[in-house]
């Protein structure tokens, strides 16, 4: 059936230089869910001569932060070292996320924060909590 596609195999990949832009793929994600539109704030406009029903208006998509699981983390691997300094520095990036069916996402996002995880009986791993700022387009 056309259209389908597993979602293994897809990128996800942070502007790791500028002039010209270069995107470089953070090793070892797991399983994430990106917002390509927001949850709308609702601002209740009822009014005494509404008929009894809730009258609503939507007003700005906010995206929440999103959690990406590095599966196992590298302390000297280049990629998982620059989104703890991203995290430091406090700066947005431009990331993408390439599909197994070529659709791109494209958005603006800061790195909240980098936790390590060190599980008794697990692969030493991290989560990276990150921020979305702006839009998503999806090509």
């Amino acid at each position: 059936m056309a259209g389908k596609f597993a979602a293994k195999g897809s990128l996800l990949q942070y502007e790791s230089s500028t002039g010209p832009s270069v995107f470089s793929t953070i090793p070892a994600v797991g399983d994430f869910d990106l917002p390509l539109v927001g949850s709308r704030d609702e601002t209740d406009i009822t009014s005494h001569d509404s008929g009894g029903d809730e009258e609503t208006l939507l007003g700005i998509a906010r995206r929440p932060a999103i959690t990406i699981p590095i599966v196992t983390w590298d302390g000297t691997n280049t990629h998982h070292g620059a989104m703890v300094t991203r995290a430091n520095a406090g700066t947005s990036t431009n990331w993408k996320v390439t599909c197994v069916d070529t659709k791109v996402c494209t958005f603006t996002a800061y790195v909240k924060g980098v936790n390590l995880g060190a599980p008794v009986t697990g692969a030493f791993g991290a989560s990276m909590e990150i921020k979305l700022t702006g839009a998503v387009t999806y090509t």
